[in-house]
């Protein structure tokens, strides 16, 4: 079994966009690349098979496969797999291979479809993290995508019953930062934002940084921010920051998680083939969003 790297408490975690070919087969030397550049630009860790990694798509033999190789394809960054799915045994089974694979971490967000009770929900995070120990837990809340919350109620009960290492805050409730950060000082967990483009407003809250999808293409400014706020210059985070936001302003026209390629593409990395079928229109918007963007690349000296 390897020795799994250790997750630092606090950083830029960006969400790992994963290139398949036509044929829905992992390009191992394209995510071998990728994560090499995010490690040089200062990442601290990566998350695998999150919603930017478009984890849907794969079956579950696919996510046990990739999880059992992924932490030696982009080491030496600790690799936060997230292992949710609606099937408690599918959990438990990506738990236990994340466990055994190296991975220094486990993100779980609630089963969708059906709707959940609160304290049923505890139970299945719960099993989940039975089948992860030792591996720390991140809870991953994002009601927007699985229909399903994870109200503070059930974060404090969790954390009463199982160490947490922390949660990450997707979806369109930002006051929901400052309540969790309220829980996270007395319970004593960490609070990840995925909100990259007000990560100076989160760590000012508090929060220990952020995972990212932007970051697959424009991790520098985000660790820019990072590393000012965390030596208290604001005024250099928040020049950082408006830069990462002028260029998140490119994407307009073009729907997550479809930016994120086009975005990768302007910078050069490879980013495989669209894992749903692309309409002509989403396909063009893709084109015109990938040419601005290398435009301002290019301007920038990244292209």
């Amino acid at each position: 079994m390897p020795s799994p790297v250790s997750l630092p408490k606090s950083g830029i975690f960006p969400a790992l966009w994963l290139p398949t070919d036509r044929e829905g087969r992992l390009m191992e030397s394209a995510i071998r690349g990728h994560a090499a550049y995010l490690n040089r630009c200062g990442a601290h860790g990566l998350m695998v098979l999150g919603t930017t990694g478009e984890f849907p798509y794969f079956s579950a033999d696919e996510r046990a496969d990739l999880l059992s190789r992924v932490a030696e394809w982009v080491a030496p960054l600790p690799v936060m797999a997230n292992i949710s799915d609606i099937s408690p045994r599918v959990v438990a089974r990506l738990a236990r291979v994340a466990r055994d694979s190296g991975c220094a971490s486990v993100a779980i967000l609630p089963p969708w479809y059906f709707q959940i009770s609160q304290p049923d929900l505890l139970e299945f995070f719960l099993h989940a993290a039975e089948a992860a120990s030792p591996l720390p837990v991140f809870l991953y809340n994002f009601p927007e995508r699985v229909g399903n919350p994870i109200l503070p109620e059930t974060v404090a009960a969790f954390a009463d019953r199982v160490p947490l290492a922390g949660i990450k805050l997707s979806g369109g409730a930002w006051d929901l930062h400052a309540t969790m950060m309220s829980l996270a000082r007395e319970r004593g967990f960490g609070v990840l934002t995925g909100w990259d483009v007000r990560l100076t407003d989160a760590m000012a809250l508090g929060c220990s940084g952020c995972i990212s999808g932007l970051s697959n293409f424009t991790v520098e400014p985000l660790v820019a921010a990072f590393r000012a706020m965390q030596s208290g210059d604001r005024p250099t985070a928040d020049r950082a920051m408006a830069e990462l936001r002028e260029t998140a302003a490119g994407l307009e026209g073009l729907s997550f998680p479809h930016d994120i390629p086009a975005g990768m593409e302007a910078r050069g990395f490879v980013t495989g083939e669209p894992k749903q079928i692309l309409s002509a229109s989403t396909l063009a918007a893709r084109q015109a969003v990938t040419t601005r963007l290398r435009s301002r690349f290019q301007k920038l000296g990244l292209a």
